[in-house]
């Protein structure tokens, strides 16, 4: 049995994700040198005000999941959901799919902490969906506002416009999968697939086929809590970009806060994007890019890049690998 256990699809998942991270950190261990040389020029206050930014964003996570599950939280207390906050970030990064394989963790995990299996499935789709209508909205306004300020470059357009594509996609994508008529044809022969059957039913899965016929519009409601959690999923999206603003007056450069933000959501489009684990090289490529188009020197941009991956990656990585290994032991 335990030979068994070895070889189960999460421990395997667990496994390759550790390899993969440690091959990045080999590889960018010069990175991490140049970064450890900038930390030690940047003031204190800023450094600090960055570090809390990052916090907020966890807690705002841990925010959105009790709005969106409406108090029925079982034996996920508020320390479980922030662990779990930092671990959903991990796994996204080291699989991105625009958020999807972190909440597959995410719904596994509360599945195991008593959450009501119907309650948790709902609360993930509308925890994507609040994210993309976030980011959509975020996106087109600085879009709209950038360009009547000052026009707008072709790649811009082009990403601003592949970011919208792509987001809607998944958010149509999450419309389908909240189907009862979609759960009940996929999930019967997904469970006849050997290394899914495990996990459907040890999360419960198949009691959503059981239920009675729910459509899109039963989970997906223009409520309180809806509004509320696109507002927390805005101020995740803000938060960082308040992370790159105290990066930038650490070292004494300016640059408008709404073209922080602006920066930033053309960078996140790249990063969301299954290219590599991380998005690595893509999204340190596109945010000196799309910085430097901004108005930063590109010496400043490719500062503001360093050590943002550094508080927005290199930092929850061995922090997350850790809280993983910890959430399953328990």
């Amino acid at each position: 049995m335990k030979k068994a256990g070895l070889f189960r699809p999460a421990r395997l998942l667990f496994y390759v994700i550790s390899l993969v991270i440690f091959y990045l950190a080999i590889r960018y261990v010069g990175k991490l040198r140049d970064i450890r040389l900038l930390l030690a020029q940047m003031s204190a206050a800023w450094f600090v005000l960055a570090v809390t930014a990052q916090i907020i964003t966890y807690w705002l996570n841990v925010m959105i999941l009790r709005t969106l599950l409406h108090g029925q939280t079982g034996r996920a207390g508020i320390f479980i959901l922030f662990k779990l906050s930092i671990v959903i970030l991990f796994v996204n990064q080291a699989l991105p799919t625009g958020g999807i394989s972190g909440n597959g963790y995410l719904f596994r995990q509360l599945v195991k902490r008593k959450v009501p299996v119907r309650k948790a499935y709902q609360a993930l789709v509308l925890e994507s969906f609040t994210y993309y209508v976030a980011f959509v909205i975020l996106l087109t306004a600085l879009y709209a506002w950038h360009r009547h300020l000052s026009g707008s470059q072709p790649v811009m357009t082009y990403t601003v416009a592949a970011g919208c594509v792509f987001f809607s996609c998944l958010g149509a994508l999450m419309l389908m999968i909240s189907h009862q008529r979609t759960i009940s044809y996929l999930l019967p022969k997904l469970n006849r697939v050997h290394w899914l059957k495990r996990y459907i039913a040890a999360s419960g899965l198949l009691a959503l086929v059981k239920r009675n016929r729910t459509d899109w519009k039963d989970i997906i409601k223009i409520d309180r809590s809806f509004i509320q959690a696109v507002c927390y999923q805005m101020g995740i999206l803000v938060c960082d970009a308040v992370t790159i603003f105290a990066i930038v007056h650490g070292f004494h450069v300016s640059l408008h806060p709404a073209l922080i933000l602006y920066g930033l959501l053309l960078s996140l489009v790249i990063g969301s994007l299954p290219i590599s684990p991380g998005a690595l090289i893509a999204y340190e490529s596109a945010m000196t890019y799309f910085y430097t188009l901004l108005g930063l020197p590109v010496h400043a941009a490719l500062i503001v890049t360093l050590l943002f991956r550094f508080f927005s990656f290199w930092i929850p990585i061995p922090v997350g690998l850790a809280l993983y290994r910890n959430l399953r032991h328990h």
